[in-house]
């Protein structure tokens, strides 16, 4: 038996810096996005209410997968043209980006391009998501002043990085961790990213640390060296004593295990077999706190080993397991799901779900203060059957799907301002259209008011 190397405990009582570095619902509804080639995107309202958008988005079939950003100074009304931040020139995509705030008012917005400087140019990746799955070169742009800084390469080598998460700290710090293949890796797979790295962003300034020491492969130089359990699916935050706490799979013996890392100790806390649950990469387990600093993880379980596909809700401080929803209509399945932290222990959870074959409606689940409220978010979800509970509808809950005939969601994000309300970014396929001009089957990115 193999034993896991990838120990986060050599993190024991990881501790960051306190110093930081430093109208209608309906009618507010807008479309962001240009060319109706949108995928993951990226919420942020500041601390001066002003709303960011960061999303993929590529020009053309055929172009590379940019990451865009544009920006809404009036809650939304109305939204800047977007601009393109990850065109480096190389032609290289990017996958889904992160966009946070530093206690001194400096926007970060962080990405993964793909391919090398002066390579083949990879334009996009179908096999890499929001977990992290294919390796490429961590980047960031800092806005301050109303301008962006020049691009910020976060690695010494291009073409290391898998998996990733950024936190904005209590402190006001922002900070970046990541998983990257170990300094004599040839092979660039994730299974080989056994090497665990964080920086903390000053500006356009950073300091590396590494969090664990990775292995040292054999001095024979075609030896077969079997890396120790590389790292994806990373996630988490930092708690107000300025403690690490995350979550990431790695695969240990063919079974795929889920750790857990709360800031003194690790410990495995659900494993299922390897290739039994697809590619967990494009909707990973999501780390989560609640008003009492209790700890969740927002997840999909294993469908092979379940009687019906289920959404979890693993309270990680009293190992227990809430069955958020489960589906119970034959030949319907969660085709993805997104978590978002909102203040004092708030909570959102974004579902898309549809039969096989046919559009997704989305749905929303929302915690606030020990309550889940299940509401309906698209045109026909709080009419649809799928899950053991009813998801209601609610005026003001409602996107701008409902002016479409037929339409597929497949991603959002959701942000709170200071008074805890909720706001969304709403990623749709718009399959036949009335009079708005929508391309057939294209993605395009709205904005839609929550509880406004």
């Amino acid at each position: 038996m193999r034993h896991s190397r990838l120990n986060l405990v050599l993190l024991a009582v990881l501790f960051i810096s306190c110093a930081g570095s430093g109208t209608t619902a309906q009618k507010m509804q807008q479309k962001i996005s240009q060319f109706d080639r949108a995928g993951f995107s990226d919420f942020l309202i500041d601390k001066n209410g002003v709303y960011h958008a960061v999303f993929q988005e590529s020009p053309a079939i055929g172009k590379p997968t940019f990451i865009y950003y544009s920006v809404s100074t009036n809650k939304g009304a109305s939204w800047s043209k977007p601009v393109a931040l990850s065109n480096d020139g190389t032609g290289n995509g990017a996958g889904g980006p992160r966009i946070l705030e530093d206690a001194g008012g400096k926007i970060y917005a962080i990405w993964k391009r793909y391919g090398k400087t002066g390579g083949y140019p990879v334009g996009d990746d179908i096999m890499d998501g929001p977990g992290g799955y294919r390796v490429g070169t961590l980047f960031y742009k800092v806005l301050s002043g109303g301008a962006w800084s020049n691009q910020v390469q976060l690695n010494e080598r291009e073409a290391r990085q898998g998996s990733w998460f950024a936190a904005a700290a209590p402190s006001g710090g922002v900070y970046v961790f990541w998983s990257q293949l170990y300094p004599q890796a040839t092979i660039a797979d994730w299974p080989h990213c056994d090497y665990l790295r964080m920086a903390g962003l000053n500006g356009t300034s950073f300091a590396y640390r590494d969090l664990n020491k990775p292995p040292t492969p054999p001095t024979q130089q075609y030896a077969y060296f079997n890396p120790t359990d590389g790292a994806i699916n990373l996630e988490g935050y930092i708690d107000r004593g300025g403690n690490v706490h995350m979550v990431y799979e790695d695969n240990v013996n063919d079974i795929q295990e889920v750790k857990y890392f709360d800031g003194h100790a690790q410990k495995i806390v659900y494993t299922y077999p390897k290739y039994k649950q697809g590619n967990t990469f494009n909707n990973p387990g999501r780390l989560l706190v609640d008003g009492k600093g209790n700890d969740h993880l927002i997840f999909l379980p294993c469908e092979a080993t379940l009687e019906s596909e289920q959404l979890w809700d693993i309270n990680l401080a009293a190992n227990q397991t809430n069955v958020l929803t489960s589906i119970e209509k034959p030949n319907v399945k969660i085709k993805g799901f997104q978590a978002n932290q909102g203040p004092n222990g708030a909570m959102a959870i974004t579902i898309e779900a549809g039969a096989v074959g046919e559009s997704n409606e989305a749905f929303g689940m929302y915690y606030d203060h020990g309550t889940w409220k299940d509401v309906g978010l698209t045109r026909n979800a709080s009419k649809a059957k799928f899950f053991s509970k009813d998801f209601i509808g609610v005026g003001g809950y409602l996107t701008n799907v409902s002016l479409l005939t037929a339409y597929s969601s497949t991603f959002a994000t959701v942000a709170y301002d200071a008074g805890g309300r909720k706001s969304m970014l709403m990623t749709i396929s718009a399959r036949t259209v009335g009079n708005s001009g929508y391309s057939l089957d294209n993605p395009f990115l709205v904005y839609s008011p929550v509880d406004h």
